[in-house]
């Protein structure tokens, strides 16, 4: 049954201009009935270890397709790890995404033989440890926008779900039952896209400060830094249309197959096998020829694909993909080294000469987004560093 607090999300204003984020009074408190959904690919750093990069990146984006197909046509916020995602939602949606969540975790161990954690949280049990989730959503065009969430409720929901202990109430149970999903919309074909200039780095930095007013300081001074040393969005934008070239290897194309085929016939996954390469060639032709369909303007399609790709975001966390060189790098790790030595941040910088995309697709005119990540390990191996400076911080203040 519906809830009257369905449309929450839907009815926020948002924000057109991305450095807002930091501005808490932007964002809208996460109604008490909703519920925080987190997915996270198990031993993410061993398998990108592995060389496994790329199919962690999809299992990511999968459990969002997969939540977002049993939401509709509901709008639901949420933001891409990495190596899982993070939604909330309401009441009314939490049987039919527990099925998905099922359905996603179930392909991944079948088709990837990779363990995805799937969890739910209700926002009472993180009201009542004292902690909030605040959501405000950043909108630059009127066909894109992106969630944005602020406060503690977003990391303390994650440790709930990570907790090893046995028996977790939090985690999605097991169920014998098959359950079937749906990843319509899934896509993965794009080549690794190489830098507009030496390399792609994804960065994560959280603000350690406790008072709002700090923490808006802190940020919007970082904002500055990243702006005077990489410049504005014209000159960091990690992607350049003439750098996309959709690919035809077999290994690219490889996780779209698994997970659009999970749970079909063997006659079924050939089928889409076969086709897949013929597909790939046809948008090469219609973007060559930027030949107008009744699917979408192919002309267009790799500028949108640009406008619509969620290089930077915030949920407590601020997480960027930008390119530049070596040396903007090491200015920038500089300038974050001293706010860590300060105590005011922790943060966490990963460096690969590309980047790679995975899709969603509603239709190919205006309604497709596209997540980014660094090569080899991008967001998954930032966050193992910013967990480090957290955890040696920590250790620090107890000592004193």
């Amino acid at each position: 049954m519906a809830s009257i607090n369905d449309d929450f999300y839907e009815n926020l204003a948002g924000f057109t201009d991305f450095h807002a984020f930091s501005q808490i009074g932007r964002y809208t408190p996460l109604p008490s009935d909703w519920l925080v959904v987190i997915t996270d690919v198990v031993d993410s750093t061993r398998a990108i270890q592995d060389g496994r990069y790329k199919d962690i990146n999809a299992l990511g984006v999968a459990s969002i397709v997969a939540v977002l197909n049993a939401a509709k046509p509901l709008n639901i916020p949420y933001i891409f790890g990495g190596d899982g995602a993070t939604f909330c939602i309401p009441p009314s949606q939490q049987e039919p995404v527990a099925c998905a969540l099922k359905a996603a975790r179930d392909m991944a161990a079948g088709q990837f033989g990779l363990a995805l954690r799937v969890g739910m949280v209700p926002m009472q049990v993180l009201e009542a440890s004292g902690h909030t989730v605040r959501v405000s959503k950043y909108r630059p065009y009127a066909t894109y926008q992106q969630a944005m969430f602020a406060g503690s409720g977003i990391a303390y929901a994650e440790a709930l779900v990570k907790d090893q202990s046995p028996n977790n109430p939090f985690l999605v149970p097991e169920s014998e039952l098959h359950t079937e999903g749906d990843f319509s919309g899934f896509e993965c074909r794009w080549d690794e896209i190489a830098s507009p200039h030496e390399e792609i780095i994804t960065l994560l930095v959280q603000c350690l400060e406790t008072e709002e007013a700090s923490e808006q300081v802190v940020y919007q001074a970082i904002s500055g830094h990243i702006t005077q040393i990489y410049g504005n969005e014209g000159r960091h934008h990690p992607l350049r249309e003439n750098r996309l070239a959709l690919s035809l290897s077999p290994k690219n194309l490889s996780a779209e197959i698994k997970i659009r085929t999970a749970g079909q016939s063997g006659w079924q996954r050939w089928l889409y096998a076969f086709k897949l390469p013929f597909r790939v060639l046809l948008g090469r032709l219609f973007m060559g020829l930027r030949l107008k369909t009744r699917a979408g303007n192919w002309g267009r399609y790799k500028q949108m694909l640009v406008a619509n790709t969620d290089y930077r975001k915030f949920d407590d966390v601020l997480r960027m993909v930008m390119s530049g060189t070596a040396a903007q790098r090491q200015q920038l790790r500089d300038v974050l080294g001293q706010l860590h030595q300060d105590g005011k941040i922790a943060f966490g910088l990963h460096a690969a000469p590309t980047a790679l995309i995975t899709c969603i697709i509603s239709d190919y005119g205006n309604h497709h987004v596209h997540f980014l990540d660094g090569a080899n390990g991008g967001y998954a191996l930032a966050a193992q560093e910013m967990k480090n400076q957290k955890r040696r911080l920590a250790g620090k203040q107890t000592v004193a």
